[in-house]
């Protein structure tokens, strides 16, 4: 059907040399943009150079740990440190004449990028059949604190003409390694970033976020200039924050813009390769496409492999594999071993978004079968959006199974928890959606799976904690309890996330008393007790409210027919994407339509701020306040169902009980008077707070978490 083994055999005798791949780009993304827009809005962002400066503060106290390590370790780090002294050591503003500190200032600007590029480089292959390696992890605070001194030094070097196109470039290329870092240690957590502390990913995140958001506003408003190197890193670096909307913002205005300097450089092919998939998944007509590619083609007198996989992404995406597939060819035969990594991304391309699963099969297979000259690293997000394809277009579970299997197989036994949790999130999806309406064989199929997993991979915590989570839509208990005793079963130690997952569970069934909900609070908060939290986190409260009130809500709506049931975070973000939100959902959708909340880069994405702006539409957990109920009248006199009713009153007798170990009163507050907004049934029975009975709760005795005085906020 296609001449794939030819493109194999005709790159396959070709030397080895230094591999240097393009950037990745992300798959699908759906809201409606055209080409032809030249809006002139500006947006404005806060500037991050408050935040490089806190950056370089937190990073001082994690230098003086690492400086105290081993011998080996001590010498590299205090000669990085020397280097980083002599750097600032030749500024002297007191001595030197005006033009003379400027000079010292570029040439300091330029020593700090050209080391954090260096450290943050990507190891390179003695050969291709090597697997690529990451770049730098952002575990070494060196790097950190060298990317935030070259940020202080381009805010301050802005006020003179010396930032000149190379330089700027330079540095929003650093930034760009910064994010894949940090992406990168992200997945290798070994659980998720806790959204009540200040974390240090959390930090990174919003500085590179900020950075990259005020440079671009430099370069709109023509403080500074860029290169074609710079837009592509610069344009990337917002794709792969899920912030594409910024990025085609950025790219139409430059392309409207005055300045032929400017107009070419984003022009440049490999400008316009990463934007073509993006502006034909945001409504561009496929035509379009085909026109600015043969336009930005023809700025060239060769063939750019960034423009022709940024083409082949367009072609899948419009379903016009034919053509996908002739410009794939005319890659390969264009493509010596320092292109190789533009093969590698268009071969993950063809696994994960070709709708031709003939195509996509075979192109999957040769990266297991190792048939190609090139080495692939079969990253889990095309394989996930690979079993999606098969799942929207064939609803055969069978043949997600076998896709399932083999990628494991493929990955080994020494898989991090994190790949493996991101590829079982998608698969289980699909398998409870298979299973939905029938528990009794989809039980069966689930223990068979258990024991499988466990025959490739040693079984670890994240496994279970996606079951339990997913199982809910049986709503029967003896499986919640099942795969409970699996932790135990198979020697895994609960982590407090289990504990969590374990009480909202509780959620999803009817049967459960208010007795065994108490039970597995105070279990919850003796973990949290024994993990040395200091209060009780936001994730904690959320589970207790999932397994109370919003059973009860959905139960109340459910049996009265009068409202609608809450919505849940990624609903809400969908709606707001489809309202012109800057951010866009649609690679992580899982097979039920919902968003694959899990992924790290989603993670890295929610953490920089990028859903700040849908705070003032949702409640605590994400749940969308809708202005409709918050209108409906609740009375104690309602014909509320006992059951349903003493749910809700056992969350009031807990928080009572245990709000002095809220982080503050605002936390306070969000899971009191907020709370009401999100779930109208409390309303029901809040007249009854001030003078309800909670004694019988007895409080544990606590090393850990402490009391503080929080101010109660009238309903």
């Amino acid at each position: 059907m296609f001449r794939f083994a030819q493109q194999s055999q005709a790159i396959k005798g070709r030397l080895s040399s230094q591999l240097t791949g393009p950037v990745t780009s992300w798959t699908s993304h759906t809201l409606n943009y055209s080409l032809r827009y030249n809006s002139t809005d500006q947006t404005t962002f806060q500037p991050a150079n408050n935040s490089a400066t806190r950056l370089r503060n937190q990073l001082s106290s994690i230098n003086a740990a690492l400086v105290s390590g081993s011998t080996s370790n001590k010498k590299n780090n205090n000669r990085n440190n020397r280097n980083n002294k002599n750097i600032y050591s030749r500024i002297n503003t007191s001595t030197l004449k005006p033009e003379a500190v400027w000079s010292n200032k570029v040439r300091a600007f330029e020593e700090c990028v050209a080391q954090s590029l260096y450290m943050s480089q990507t190891p390179r292959r003695k050969n291709m059949r090597e697997s690529s390696k990451q770049p730098l992890s952002n575990s070494d605070p060196l790097f950190w604190d060298s990317l935030s001194k070259a940020m202080e030094l381009y805010y301050e070097l802005k006020l003179s003409n010396e930032l000149n196109e190379v330089r700027v470039s330079g540095m929003i290329h650093l930034l760009h390694n910064g994010l894949r870092a940090n992406r990168y240690q992200l997945t290798r957590l070994t659980k998720k970033p806790d959204r009540d502390s200040q974390s240090f990913q959390r930090g990174i995140t919003s500085f590179l976020l900020n950075s990259l958001r005020d440079i671009s506003n430099d370069i709109l408003q023509n403080s500074v200039t860029i290169n074609e190197y710079g837009a592509m890193h610069l344009i990337t670096s917002f794709k792969e924050l899920f912030l594409e909307e910024e990025a085609i913002r950025i790219w139409t205005k430059s392309v409207s813009s005055e300045s032929s300097e400017k107009l070419n450089v984003f022009l440049n092919p490999r400008v316009v390769g990463v934007m073509l998939p993006i502006l034909y998944e945001h409504g561009t007509p496929y035509e379009e496409i085909k026109s600015l590619y043969e336009k930005s083609s023809k700025t060239l007198d060769f063939f750019h492999p960034n423009l022709a996989v940024g083409m082949i992404r367009a072609a899948l995406s419009a379903n016009d594999v034919m053509s996908a597939l002739h410009l794939f060819e005319k890659l390969c035969k264009a493509s010596d071993e320092s292109k190789y990594g533009y093969l590698i991304e268009t071969h993950l391309s063809f696994i994960g978004e070709c709708k031709d699963l003939t195509i996509a099969k075979s192109f999957f297979n040769k990266v297991l079968n190792d048939d190609i000259p090139y080495k692939v690293d079969l990253q889990v997000s095309y394989v996930k959006s690979f079993m999606r394809n098969i799942w929207e277009n064939t609803n055969d579970f069978s043949q997600i199974h076998e896709v399932w299997h083999k990628s494991l197989i493929h990955y080994g036994k020494h898989i991090h928890n994190g790949i493996s949790s991101s590829l079982n999130d998608t698969f289980f999806d699909i398998f409870f959606t298979n299973y939905s309406n029938n528990k009794e064989q989809g039980f069966e199929e689930l223990k068979s799976i258990i024991a499988e997993y466990n025959n490739i991979k040693k079984i670890d915590e994240p496994f279970f904690n996606i079951i339990l989570t997913k199982c809910a839509v049986w709503r029967d208990r003896e499986i919640i309890e099942y795969i409970d005793n699996c932790y135990d079963l198979f020697h895994i130690p609960k982590t407090i996330v289990a504990y969590r997952i374990l009480l909202k569970s509780m959620g999803s069934v009817d049967d459960i008393t208010t007795d065994e909900i108490l039970k597995r609070w105070v279990t919850l908060l003796e973990k949290s007790d024994e993990s040395r939290q200091k209060f009780i986190a936001n994730a904690d409260w959320a589970a207790l409210r999932d397994s109370t009130l919003t059973w009860a809500q959905n139960e109340y709506n459910t049996r009265s027919k009068t409202l609608k049931p809450t919505k849940k975070l990624s609903d809400v973000l969908l709606k707001n994407s489809l309202l012109g939100s800057n951010i866009d959902m649609e690679p992580f959708k899982n097979a039920a339509g919902n968003l694959d909340l899990s992924h790290p880069a989603f993670q890295a994405a929610s953490q920089s701020g990028a859903f700040d702006d849908l705070h003032d539409v949702t409640g605590s957990n994400g749940e969308e306040i809708d202005q409709d109920i918050q209108r409906e009248s609740f009375s104690t006199d309602l014909d509320i169902p006992s059951s349903v009713k003493e749910r809700v009153l056992l969350y009031l007798q807990i928080v009572k009980k245990f709000c002095s170990y809220c982080r503050d009163t605002k936390q306070y507050a969000h899971i009191t008077s907020i709370q009401v907004k999100n779930t109208p049934i409390l309303r029901s029975v809040l007249d009854a707070y001030p003078v309800i009975d909670d004694s019988f709760i007895e409080i544990p005795h606590f090393n850990n978490l402490t009391t503080r005085e929080v101010t109660f906020t009238r309903f």
